[in-house]
């Protein structure tokens, strides 16, 4: 992020360290990925939309896009809307300069005026500089319900992809996954035990696995379902 950038944000947003397109687990989403890992060195589409439920990794993919731009010198700066709606649009002015603008949670901002027309001339002095553009909602662009029909064209120029809910056996998939690229062997049996007592969505889940993690590197043991169940209290 620009010093220029981060002097008119009001907080500076960190991304989370393991956010990254290695740590990205998926059966059926790897040609988005793909292009958002294009978008993030410079090439491919200009505008990238993707969509999906709470937990399903649209947040994942922009943060990890973020980390690979900075990884090849390219600044960039990934703004989560429903942090930052309660300050003024006028935190979109001067980004057109960076290479990389990730939005998050757009339908934080949807329906708002004054933020809508900010993003339309964001999105135009972007397309003229060259940069790119990637945008994550929990809907698709039609269905955001965009007041602004300029808007609502704009958003569907480029590349538009659609995240499903996770089903259970994604998430067992996707937590062994993510254990073996942390170091840990975690059998299947130990993995459905945990996405079944994980009510909350996939990141809650990893933050599970975090705390699993350090636990069994404390207690130097292997991870199984009944130290699962005494780390964790279940």
């Amino acid at each position: 992020m620009t010093p220029q950038v981060e002097e008119q944000l009001p907080l500076r947003v960190q991304l989370r360290d393991d956010a990254t397109f290695e740590n990205f687990y998926s059966s059926d989403a790897q040609e988005f990925a793909t292009q958002i890992q294009l978008s993030a060195a410079g090439q491919g589409e200009q505008s990238i939309f993707i969509s999906g439920p709470l937990g399903s990794g649209c947040s994942h993919l922009l943060q990890a896009a973020c980390h690979e731009a900075e990884s090849k010198g390219l600044n960039s700066v990934y703004l989560p809307l429903d942090e930052l709606v309660d300050y003024s649009p006028a935190i979109f002015e001067s980004l057109e300069g960076l290479p990389l603008i990730a939005l998050d949670n757009l339908q934080a901002i949807i329906g708002l005026p004054e933020w809508e027309e900010a993003l339309f001339h964001l999105f135009n002095r972007v397309r003229d500089s060259g940069g790119r553009l990637l945008f994550a909602a929990d809907q698709s662009p039609d269905a955001l319900g965009v007041k602004l029909p300029d808007l609502s064209s704009r958003l569907v120029w480029g590349l538009v992809y659609s995240i499903e809910e996770p089903s259970s056996e994604f998430k067992v998939s996707a937590l062994q996954y993510r254990a073996k690229n942390r170091g840990m062997d975690m059998a299947e049996d130990v993995a459905k035990y945990v996405v079944k007592n994980v009510k909350g969505h996939m990141e809650d889940m990893f933050e599970v696995l975090q705390k699993l993690d350090n636990a069994s590197l404390s207690a130097k043991k292997k991870l199984s379902r009944p130290f699962v169940k005494s780390v964790m209290n279940w």
